[in-house]
């Protein structure tokens, strides 16, 4: 059973960025897996740098949907993106110099703003993505 079930709640109504949200769930849950199965240490490294170039990548197409409308709120969200990213690479920092991480708070924290961003920040989005169509 999936840690992090995708649920229509976090459907925004556009299938890029729901797909790559999809895939975001995806990649946690395969963390907590690994957990569950006692390979966290195995993993957690791995699941890092993935989540940082698939996220880097999602955000990207995301930021080229909101210049095409000329969001209002790009440097905003933009700056959520920034700093998610800049979370996630100092967790694979400290993570590639041995100390120690605690898995599941790593995914929760992952869950937990993903979640948040998605059904606030996203919500908004595409709410001007399907105004602007």
């Amino acid at each position: 059973m999936a840690y992090f079930s995708w649920t229509k709640d976090l459907a925004v109504g556009h299938d890029g960025i729901d797909n790559d949200h999809r895939k975001l769930v995806d990649m946690i849950n395969a963390l907590y897996e690994a957990l569950s199965d006692g390979r966290a240490k195995d993993v957690m490294g791995k699941v890092l740098n993935n989540l940082i170039i698939y996220t880097k990548e999602h955000f990207a197409r995301e930021e080229v949907e909101m210049k095409r409308i000329n969001y209002p709120k790009f440097m905003v969200h933009k700056s959520e993106h920034t700093k998610f990213i800049r979370e996630v690479e100092e967790l694979k920092r400290t993570f590639d110099s041995g100390a120690n991480i605690n898995a599941v708070q790593v995914g929760k924290m992952l869950s937990d703003w993903l979640r948040n961003h998605i059904k606030t920040v996203d919500v908004e989005l595409s709410a001007a993505l399907q105004q602007a169509k």
